[in-house]
């Protein structure tokens, strides 16, 4: 039975998260303005804007690494980062309420599952942006970090599983990206196309903070629901919208992710009875 104060808790964190993970929609419009060139009328050029500023001795700049941050550095300037629709918002918070309240309906009220719902937000607030333009946040996958450093110093008898969570997934990605990656580009460039490689940094980075949050078992099986996911829908619109064989994998991790937080562990359980491999449950 949920007590009146424990509901008061659900419904702050709740709109709290959900209003501050709207600034992914606006941050969707600024990205696509950046690439385009058009982000800022009072500009001379592109070059000029602080989004397309160096970063890294040149090898990036800082849409690429931070881009709440030059998002808000350029509106503080200019006034091109219109807001969307309001049904956009009306969309996003609906979307964000049922995501939430399954959360809690599901797992209760605990302090694990508070940080579950910090992570929803920023899963769903990237899931936006990466869909759009392709991009991933990386303050997004930060506060994925900081989720997972929280939930590892609560259980620290199992540190090591959410310390491995950190480096195996992210690990394992980034090899398949530098094997793939030259792969790939010689066959897009036989058909006139060109690819930044077979996965985005962003991915990666949100991976190792997701297995910081639910360690290296747990972070697989996300892998596994978000590539099996990803695969069956992306199939479908490239059979409905004739979409491109490329496409933002962040929305299905996200997905993988969060279906995982929910019934992750009861989902390894019955998969091991499955196999008749019961007795790897205990140690699971």
């Amino acid at each position: 039975m949920v007590n009146e104060m424990d509901m008061f808790l659900v419904i702050v964190i709740g709109l709290l998260s959900g209003v501050v993970g709207m600034v992914a929609i606006p941050l969707s419009l600024f990205i696509k303005k950046v690439e385009d060139g058009t982000v800022c009328e009072q500009c001379v050029d592109e070059k000029s804007c602080f989004a397309k500023q160096p970063l890294k001795r040149g090898k990036s700049d800082w849409l690429n690494e931070f881009m709440l941050v030059s998002y808000y550095k350029v509106r503080k300037k200019c006034t091109c980062c219109v807001d969307s629709e309001r049904k956009t918002y009306i969309l996003y918070l609906f979307f964000h309420v049922i995501l939430m309240g399954f959360l809690f309906w599901s797992k209760g009220m605990s302090t694990v599952n508070i940080l579950y719902v910090v992570s929803t937000a920023a899963l769903l607030s990237l899931s936006v942006v990466d869909w759009n333009t392709q991009y991933i946040p990386l303050e997004m996958s930060g506060i994925l970090f900081i989720c997972g450093l929280i939930h590892m110093f609560m259980d620290l008898s199992n540190w090591l599983d959410y310390a491995i969570g950190l480096f195996v997934v992210s690990g394992f990605l980034f090899l398949i990206d530098k094997i793939s990656t030259p792969i790939l580009k010689k066959r897009y460039a036989k058909e006139g196309m060109e690819i930044d490689g077979a996965i985005g940094g962003g991915d990666i980075k949100l991976m190792a903070a997701t297995g910081l949050l639910l360690g290296w078992k747990l972070n697989f099986l996300a892998l596994m629901i978000g590539c099996v996911a990803g695969s069956v829908i992306h199939l479908m619109l490239m059979k409905i919208k004739r979409s491109g064989r490329q496409f933002a994998l962040g929305p299905y991790l996200s997905l993988g992710v969060y279906i995982t937080m929910i019934c992750g562990e009861q989902l390894v359980s019955w998969y091991l009875s499955v196999l008749g491999l019961e007795a790897l449950i205990i140690n699971f």
